[in-house]
């Protein structure tokens, strides 16, 4: 008789209090094997906080990104499993969207925001397809992202304003005073160089900063399926946590530790993964030993330094720092999701309004900087500063605070920093990493997803997605000046780096 062992274990995205990152799965289990064609049910609860669906207005809301893992026996290696596109089971008030095998977005299927619960989800995994024996000892883990919506849709580059490197339509070349933006339609534009004698029908950026093309009327195209921002899309709402680089980690081969981390696997317990353990509020250690070539290590949070891993305020809810960009790229690859473009952020920050000049991602021109926490290092981790929406210019905490601490039940899109879409810290707390439109190596990027798999030294390997050269920074961080929070401010958006800093992060989209 076939008989398949399995050990359910799970896992979270990020989790947390009532107030956000609160994704969590619970009571994984195998149901409904079949031997004959060789698929089994993955049957799990999943909830979340603050969850939205707008039937007006940004007409969006927001999703799971779900994901499964696996490996054979106490000693295999994790693997991605390929789930069916069909024969899924989704609770009631629940619906799904999936375009390939590497994972499913859950959401709600009516209008409605607050706490979202979906128990006896049911995902097909086909395990005979990944090569799974019927008489094998399985582990399983569920992973859960949460991530927002962004419409199919024309949006303004650029802000009207004055900011470094902006977008504008090419031929605007006003040192001063209002700019032309420029409107992102269905067709991929064309990038020139900003000068007089070049096309308003063309994108360009001011003054020819960030852009290869400079100031001349020479013209560069898009790689075929470069995500511009105008097709439908989603988006992190988060940065990438601490506790989910955590997880991360801790599911990779020895080798591919090695890869995305600062420090030998094998290294004595306490060591950081990232950096000096408690650095700029980064707290990821090594909490077992990893023997070198062969057993990976066991990562854990400790920001408390109590070297007492993952307590209830080592820090795991704050954006993790410290991410090179093979880092970031490593992670999404491995969640099957993809980096962002620029044009995308964009988008996600501005939304369908028209812009304003020099805005934040929030729509204008307030802005208050965080001096002080509550819960410091907790999953509640609050903001102690009357009315602050974002985390820049911060001598006080030195940090990256708690992934969308300024969002609570009575905060207003301004109040809380949040994008028009919903998308949170998208101006200050980490640089966000993502692709340029400044160069070619970032413009061949063609937007596939990545697959769950990465190469044995632990980097992504999907095709056409470029090294940092091709990539830039957007938004500020919390060590920034206030001009480079703003939506649209340009000044670092060629300024990849393949070095892990304490105001580099990421988040990725889909």
């Amino acid at each position: 008789m076939k008989k398949l062992l399995v050990v359910c274990l799970f896992s979270f995205g990020v989790f947390s209090s009532l107030k956000a990152n609160n994704i969590a799965v619970s009571n994984v289990t195998l149901q409904n094997r079949n031997t004959i064609s060789d698929y089994v049910s993955v049957a799990f609860n999943l909830s979340w906080e603050n969850s939205f669906r707008n039937s007006s207005g940004t007409g969006n809301w927001d999703a799971a990104w779900v994901f499964v893992k696996y490996k054979i026996g106490s000693t295999g290696e994790w693997k991605h499993a390929t789930l069916s596109t069909t024969g899924h089971s989704i609770p009631s008030g629940g619906t799904s969207t999936q375009t390939d095998a590497a994972g499913i977005f859950l959401y709600r299927n009516a209008t409605g925001n607050g706490a979202f619960t979906l128990t006896g989800v049911e995902l097909r995994w086909e395990y005979g397809t990944d090569g799974v024996p019927d008489e094998s000892k399985i582990y399983v883990k569920v992973f859960a992202i949460e991530m927002v919506y962004i419409p199919q849709g024309s949006f303004q580059a650029g802000s009207s304003g004055q900011n470094v490197g902006e977008f504008r339509q090419a031929d605007d070349v006003s040192p001063s005073g209002t700019a032309s933006t420029f409107t992102i339609t269905g067709s991929a534009p064309t990038l020139q160089g900003n000068n007089a004698g070049s096309s308003s029908s063309n994108l360009s950026t001011r003054n020819g900063i960030g852009n290869d093309q400079g100031t001349t009327t020479n013209t560069a195209s898009f790689a075929t399926g470069y995500p511009t921002g105008y097709n439908a899309f989603y988006c992190m709402k988060y940065e990438i946590s601490q506790g989910q680089y955590r997880d991360f980690l801790n599911l990779l081969t020895y080798s591919q530790q090695s890869g995305r981390t600062i420090n030998a696997p094998s290294s004595s317990t306490g060591t950081g993964a990232l950096t000096t353990p408690g650095n700029f509020r980064n707290g990821i250690e090594i909490s077992t030993s990893g023997i070198s070539g062969s057993l990976p290590a066991i990562y854990g949070c400790d920001l408390n330094n109590n070297n007492t891993y993952n307590e209830s305020d080592d820090g795991e809810w704050i954006a993790c720092n410290y991410l090179s960009w093979d880092d970031v790229a490593a992670y999404l690859d491995w969640a099957g999701l993809r980096p962002i473009t620029e044009l995308e952020y964009e988008k996600v920050c501005r939304g369908t309004l028209p812009s304003v000049a020099e805005e934040y991602s929030w729509g204008d021109n307030t802005l208050i900087a965080i001096t002080a926490v509550n819960n410091i290092r907790e999953g509640s981790e609050s903001s102690n500063t009357t009315n602050a929406n974002a985390n820049y210019n911060n001598q006080f905490t030195l940090g990256p605070v708690r992934a969308g601490l300024f969002a609570t039940n009575s905060t207003n899109r301004i109040s809380a920093g949040s994008s028009y879409y919903g998308v949170m810290e998208m101006s200050g707390n980490l640089w966000e990493q993502m692709i340029t439109i400044g160069n070619s190596t970032g413009r061949s990027f063609t937007g596939l997803a990545g697959n769950g798999i990465l190469d044995s030294n632990g980097f992504a390997n999907t095709a056409n997605w470029p090294n940092y050269t091709g990539t830039g920074l957007r938004g500020g961080s919390w060590l920034s000046l206030l001009d480079q929070l703003k939506t649209s401010d340009r000044n670092a958006a060629t300024q990849g780096s393949s070095t892990r800093t304490s105001e580099s992060g990421g988040r990725g989209g889909r």
